[in-house]
Order: C-alpha cells, then structure tokens, then sequence
C-alpha cells in the first residue's frame, strides 16, 4: 500500500518541517524532557493526584484491600509511591527553578533534600487536612436535600474532589513549591469544572452546590461555612500594568466571610471587597464593592414577557431567597 510518509517525494518536506519545528523550539521554548533539568509533566501529576485521592479515600477511587489487616500495608505502600512521586516533581520544579535563576540558589542535592522533606510534610498533614474535608463533606449533606448519603457525596460530588485537592495544593503553594500546586488545581478543573487556585485561603465547610464554571481567584479568602452556587466568581479586575502587580503581589480578589450564601451566576471582584458575615449574595448579581453583615443582595427584579398569538402577559420576577 502506498504510504505518502515514506515517498521519496515527501522526504525534503518532512525534512524542512522537522527544521522548522526544531528552529521554532529554540526561538520560543516550549519544549521538556529533552536537555537539562526537566519540568514536571501532566501525567506525572495526574499520577499523583490519584495517589494522593487515594489516601485520602482509600477504596473509593480505586479498589482496595478488603481486609482490615492489609490496610496498613496498603497505605504503606500507596504513601511509599505518592512519596516517591512528589519528591520527584518537587525536586525537578525546583532544579528547574535554579536553571533559569528563579527564586532558587540550592545546589541539586539541596533541591532533593527540600523536595524529600515538603513530601512527608505533606503526607504527614493529610490527617488534618481529611479533618477539615471531613466538615466539607458533612455541609454538602446538609446543604442539599437530593444527596441521600455522606458516601454518596465523596463518590459523586465533584465539590468535594475539588476542594480536597485544592486543600492539598494550596499546602504546596505555601511551602513555595513551583508549578505542581498549580497543575494540579488545573487538572481537577479539567475534572470538574470547578476552578480554584492554589494560593486562595478556604475555610472549613465549604460547599459548591452543583460547581460548574466557579473561578476563586489566588488571593481570594473565604471564611467558615460558606456555600456557592455554580457559575459563581471571585475575580479580580482587569489589569493594564500585570508585571508591576505580580511584583507587588496585592491582594487582588474578594474576601467571603463566614456563613455567606452566593447563588447562581453571581461575580464579586476586587480585593477590598468584602462580604461580611451572614449576607446572601443572589443569583446573577455584579458586585465591585463590600456588603454589611447578614444582608441580602439581589438585582432589581426584572420582568418576564409571554407572547403566545395575539396575548401578551408580563410578569415580575420573584427573587425570594
């Protein structure tokens, strides 16, 4: 069967192709895993994310040992490898660092050592993180009526993977670990459609009802207690000048306070807007600025319009919340 790839007539293209690919690598970058201290890659982090979902639920994103005697031996191991596989990213994000002359003067064998030492930092906090994700899991329960077990939350509510990924990743991010904190808040957003950076600061029992299209921006702070709707944002606003504010490192998106209610479609932005404690924030509302305690804000109601043949009926939107 004739194969163009191999003609002879193709050759010089391939040929030219290959150049230019090559010419095109080493004008912009771009390229991993080829010369010098190699980035982290996606696979290597999806792995570890699995690892990582797996100690923290053992048996529900993966098979486990069904014998209570072996569980031991099980998270042994499933801790041994997420060990070995952190401080393998760690190590070449921070080699990498120090190739390029960012934030990194250690020797190799100092990159190794910092990167062994934040993985069982890691590993030893998973306790008190799946304390904290523990209440998560118990607001999901109690914020919706349509979930019917505390099990059926962590097998099926993307919230959940969400933010206990998110709870180990933002350990990372204040460990000033580069790039894998936030490789692995964008491979659960992928996931889940649930987009959290690393560097936001999330209290204990937090849910995202339904969590489609939420964004929380990196300096965004959200206290106790708090529930989201879907499509909700914690933005920052448009910036002109961005090398000068990533060098000031202001914070730059909202703070929720404790007990907040945010409901569908809703965008807060700024970060000296604050939502104070006990305020619902309603449906498709655009705030730039801060509300008091224990209020409601909703838009002014619109109105609906029902044209059927010659009829014509309108009607007020109700906003109760």
């Amino acid at each position: 069967m004739y194969n163009p790839i191999n003609s002879d007539k193709n050759a010089p293209r391939l040929s030219y192709i290959t150049k230019a690919l090559s010419y095109s690598y080493e004008k912009h970058g771009g390229i991993n895993h080829l010369e010098g201290p190699n980035l982290p890659s996606k696979l290597e982090v999806e792995k570890l994310v699995k690892l990582l979902s797996t100690i923290m639920f053992p048996g529900f994103y993966e098979e486990v040992t069904g014998n209570k005697d072996h569980l031991d031996a099980y998270l042994l191991a499933q801790c041994s490898s997420a060990l070995e596989c952190l401080s393998d990213l760690i190590q070449k994000s921070l080699r990498h660092e120090c190739k390029e002359g960012l934030n990194c003067a250690r020797t190799e064998g100092e990159c190794w050592d910092c990167a062994v030492e934040i993985s069982y930092l890691l590993l030893e906090r998973i306790p008190e993180i799946r304390e904290i994700v523990n209440q998560d899991i118990k607001a999901a329960y109690k914020g919706d009526p349509a979930a019917a077990s505390y099990f059926e939350v962590v097998l099926s509510y993307p919230s959940v993977r969400a933010i206990s990924i998110h709870r180990l990743a933002n350990f990372l991010e204040i460990q000033k670990v580069p790039y894998i904190p936030r490789m692995m808040s964008e491979y659960i957003h992928e996931k889940t459609g649930i987009d959290i950076n690393p560097g936001a600061k999330i209290g204990p029992g937090f849910f995202i009802d339904h969590g489609t299209g939420v964004v929380i921006g990196s300096t965004a702070i959200i206290g106790k207690n708090v529930k989201f709707y879907q499509h909700v944002t914690l933005g920052a606003f448009s910036l002109t000048n961005v090398d000068k504010i990533r060098k000031e490192n202001k914070k730059r998106h909202p703070t929720i306070e404790d007990d907040v209610t945010i409901y569908a479609g809703s965008t807060i932005l700024g970060g000296n807007t604050i939502i104070q404690k006990g305020s619902i924030i309603g449906g498709n509302v655009w705030l730039t600025r801060s509300v008091p305690p224990y209020t409601t804000v909703t838009v002014d109601a619109p109105y609906l319009i029902f044209k059927h043949k010659d009829k014509v009926e309108k009607y007020e939107v109700d906003y109760q919340i």
